[in-house]
């Protein structure tokens, strides 16, 4: 998933730098760009007006009854959440989605075929069953007939394919739906103008609906419960093509009551959804910053992040804030990205020389006070297929400019930029770190250069950065979403260009396995290569530092984002 202001920065997730007060970029999963890198402009209004009467008749009684349920026993005396979150960084499109500050709302408003549990494991959603037949080539979906959007009208196997195709049409420059959706016969050649519909989607009747593949892909199912694949309804769309993403009518388990960018989006439920309507009146996620510890203790938040500086004191029991900690690892890493196709990235030692001046023990121990883990790797330790056996080059700055010296570029080095998603002011401690780090080790001097979140976007799928920093979420708990997605040859999101003959073969290869082990090995030797070939350099796996509030029951953060929100409920006794 791709990039967040770090936001993690997608996938990742701001979560970290909130918590240490450092701007990374986690990337859900940007796409490269046919479309020019245009990303669509947010809401312009704060909160927009309901679609139609019905609308506002359900918004008023969901207001009334927030109203009297809300008493003076604090922010656990309301049958609400308030959380944080960041704001969107494009509209609530599930198509146009590349990031995962705008996924965290799309997951609860939208829904697909299938989803994912707290557990990852994929569970229908749209669909009540499936089976899977010509040796992994043919999906047969049985859609569940209670399922309806939020303003009642029922969704069909007609509203999947509509979908489906709008996501592949080229006019709608969808950043994603290639390196989710790419194996569906036709969806390639709809995308490229080669034809007006997917040939590999077909509604077999009302209910059941039909995609054929182009090869057996192992985990397909996982690549439909990512936003690209949810459904939408053609006739909002069809009826105000420019402003249907202000109140989009999606048949997840919640729907958007206010957006106020820079303030706040609140959710409330949809109270026809068919795996169970959401158990609070509403979420209210905050994105106005500030310190969530102090709104924590002023009993303003029920779920915060720890600061860095006080993690220590929260560890060890001294803060008053340790009974509501909850460590949570992230599946996400952050990571420096190079334009292997540019001087000097073009060659492979200079790469790797900047990979061994770089000092994470000491950054994560001084700047993050220990609130990261130094990625020995790309796979995070959570994520099923993930080996100690893979390693990263070592902090060596001997040995890194040994590496330098050896180089074509030893005596003629070029102009180099670091670029990082952010606004005014001074660049985060930790690239000013790493810069220090590289001029000591190596003589370089690197410049910082901070640019506007949206624009990275732009600019990240066009390849234009020469040296960028970044970060990555999982969309779902596979290695090849990360391995695959990030540095296959063919992924429109591998924004390093970097291409491996060896790396693609064995990607190749694991896709279309069924045994789980054989294809981790597969996986393992692949990110091996990817590493020692140095187009990025990992540099931290995230953990998410929480405060949560006793009276918040069934909180789980399962370390990526899935629609989580229903589960939650706010024991209002006081007890």
């Amino acid at each position: 998933m791709s990039n967040r202001t770090l936001g993690l920065m997608m996938g990742a997730v701001a979560l970290l730098i909130v918590a240490v007060a450092v701007v990374f970029v986690l990337v859900l999963s940007g796409g490269d760009g046919d479309d020019g890198g245009d990303t669509p402009a947010r809401p312009a209004s704060d909160s927009t007006d309901r679609d139609d009467a019905a609308d506002d008749r359900s918004t008023q009684e969901a207001d009334d009854r927030d109203d009297g349920d809300r008493t003076t026993g604090g922010i656990c005396g309301e049958n609400r959440l308030v959380t944080f979150g960041d704001d969107p960084a494009t509209v609530f499109d599930p198509i146009q989605v590349g990031d995962a500050s705008t996924a965290e709302y799309t997951a609860e408003i939208f829904g697909g075929l299938v989803t994912l549990n707290l557990d990852l494991e994929v569970v229908p959603d749209i669909a009540e069953r499936w089976e899977i037949t010509d040796g992994g080539r043919v999906y047969t979906f049985f859609l569940r007939d209670d399922v309806v959007f939020h303003n009642g009208r029922r969704v069909t196997a007609e509203d999947v394919k509509y979908s489906l195709e709008r996501a592949a049409d080229p006019a709608n420059f969808s950043p994603t739906v290639l390196d989710y959706l790419g194996d569906i016969v036709g969806v390639r050649d709809k995308f490229n103008g080669r034809a007006d519909d997917i040939s590999g989607v077909q509604v077999v009747d009302e209910y059941t609906l039909r995609i054929e593949l182009t090869e057996p892909i192992s985990y397909f199912l996982q690549q439909l419960t990512y936003t690209v694949a949810y459904v939408v309804d053609r006739e909002q769309i069809e009826d105000d093509p420019n402003n249907w993403t202000r109140r989009p009518n999606g048949t997840g388990p919640f729907r958007i009551k206010t957006f106020r960018p820079l303030e706040e989006i609140v959710l409330i439920p949809n109270d026809r959804y068919h795996l169970d309507p959401p158990k609070v009146d509403e979420v209210v996620f905050s994105l106005s910053g500030g310190s969530l510890s102090t709104r924590f203790q002023n009993d303003e938040i029920h779920v915060a992040l720890v600061p860095a500086v006080e993690l220590a004191g929260v560890l060890s029991g001294e803060s008053e804030l340790s009974e509501f900690y909850r460590p949570v690892p992230q599946l996400s890493f952050f990571y420096l990205g190079f334009n292997v196709n540019e001087p000097p990235f073009d060659d492979p030692l200079v790469r790797q020389a900047f990979a061994h001046a770089i000092n994470r023990e000491a950054i994560n121990e001084v700047l993050f006070f220990d609130a990261a883990l130094v990625a020995d790797g790309i796979l995070p330790p959570t994520l099923p297929g993930y080996s100690e056996a893979i390693s990263t080059y070592p902090y060596d700055p001997e040995r890194a400019a040994e590496l330098l010296a050896q180089s074509r570029y030893a005596d003629d080095m070029p102009r180099i930029v670091l670029t990082f998603s952010g606004g005014g002011g001074d660049p985060p401690d930790n690239l000013q770190a790493y810069q220090q780090q590289w001029r000591e080790a190596l003589g370089v001097e690197v410049e910082i250069e901070a640019i506007e979140w949206s624009a990275y976007l732009r600019e990240l799928r066009r390849g234009t950065f020469q040296m960028y920093s970044a970060g990555w979420i999982a969309d779902y708990p596979d290695p090849e979403n990360f391995l695959g997605k990030l540095f296959s040859g063919s992924s429109r999101l591998n924004h390093t260009g970097y291409a491996s003959e060896r790396v693609d073969a064995l990607l190749d290869e694991a896709a279309t396995l069924n045994d789980q082990e054989a294809r981790y090995r597969l996986y393992h030797e692949a990110e091996q290569l990817i590493i020692d070939d140095a187009p990025i350099i990992p540099t931290f796996w995230t953990i998410s530092h929480y405060l949560v509030r006793e009276c918040v029951q069934n909180w789980v953060d399962p370390g990526t984002i899935v629609p989580k929100y229903r589960y939650i409920e706010i024991d209002t006794s006081g007890e």
